[in-house]
């Protein structure tokens, strides 16, 4: 049996409380507020869905991926996909990650495609390791969670002598990443007039 604070896999098991910690965490980041639901009960929802589809796409055409779980269900999850693989087909992304976007509305559904074909310009066309989604659980922040996770991905870039690319549109994450050695590469409004960065830690040599 795994201890508590276990660093493993993300698998189909955990997809559902990895899911909620997600939104969680993510319930008043500015990026998500500004495309999603105005009311917090649905932005949760809508967050929560959009995060799900996104880790059963990556379980199936990206990875690897992680958590950490105590008592046997995830309090911090890292989403990755490794180099040479990005983006995952498209018009199965599109049908599993729009269910959230739709069931949302249709200002939300505009929003969040807007926000979509923004980082899709963004991405960069050279290999790289992505951090997809990153998170830990409200009630558990500021442990070193995080950072295990970041420097299980870190390691993986390093092995692969590729650099670690992400975006957020969370300013209080930019001390954070710094600290991880990412550097501000561009960055964007998305629709609800919030600023995006796009963050990349350089390869290493």
């Amino acid at each position: 049996m795994l201890e508590d604070g276990s660093l493993e896999a993300l698998t189909p098991a955990h997809h559902e409380a990895a899911a909620r910690v997600l939104a969680d965490a993510f319930i008043e980041d500015p990026g998500w507020v500004a495309v999603g639901p105005r009311r917090r009960e649905a932005r949760w929802r809508y967050i929560y869905r959009v995060c799900l589809g996104t880790m059963r796409v990556g379980e199936r055409w990206c990875g690897p991926s992680w958590c950490i779980t105590e008592g046997g269900e995830p309090v911090a999850v890292l989403t990755g996909c490794a180099p040479g693989i990005w983006p995952p087909p498209e018009i199965r992304t599109l049908a599993m990650l729009s269910r959230g976007p739709l069931l949302a509305g249709p200002a939300v559904f505009v929003r969040s495609l807007r926000a979509e074909l923004l980082f899709e310009k963004r991405h960069p066309k050279y290999d790289h390791f992505l951090v997809w989604m990153f998170a830990v659980s409200p009630t558990r922040q500021r442990a070193g969670l995080g950072r295990r996770l970041m420097s299980e991905a870190l390691a993986r870039a390093d092995a692969a002598q590729v650099p670690a690319y992400l975006w957020t549109a969370n300013p209080d994450n930019l001390p954070y990443y710094r600290s991880h050695g990412y550097e501000v590469i561009g960055e964007d409004v998305i629709p609800g007039g919030t600023t995006n960065w796009y963050l990349q830690r350089p390869a290493a040599v």
